[in-house]
């Protein structure tokens, strides 16, 4: 009987376990001084994504993609005018379904795009 037992927890164990529906794939998107990471930005179309927006340095930057946030459908957080403003250290995040296509994104603060704080964010 142990050995029955043994098998059919085996076998329990090796089953797919469900992926819940409500778990939703993460994006950290880290602001540095002058730099995004990753780069550029990779998302799937129509595809539930919740972006974290990690600012690690001590001043404010920004995350501005106005086409990018205008075409998709937010479903949790804000990007007013097309951005997502951080203080220093500071966090946000926003859930959306993002549009196909090829978006800009900069940090529009005096002279940060021109230092090297823009990438591009790719939704196929």
């Amino acid at each position: 009987m142990t050995a029955f037992r043994i098998a059919a927890a085996a076998f329990v164990l090796a089953l797919p376990t469900p992926v819940r529906a409500d778990v939703v794939p993460t994006l950290t998107i880290a602001l540095d001084s002058f730099s995004f990471s990753p780069r550029p930005i990779a998302l799937a179309a129509g595809q539930r994504v919740r972006l974290v927006f990690v600012n690690r340095s001590g001043s404010g930057h920004d995350f501005t993609a106005a086409k990018f946030f205008k075409s998709a459908r937010i479903l949790d957080g804000a990007a007013p005018q097309g951005e997502v403003e951080l203080a220093g250290h500071a966090t946000a995040a926003v859930e959306l379904v993002p549009a196909r296509g090829r978006y800009k994104v900069y940090c529009s603060h005096f002279g940060h795009k021109l230092m090297g704080m823009s990438t591009e964010i790719i939704v196929r």
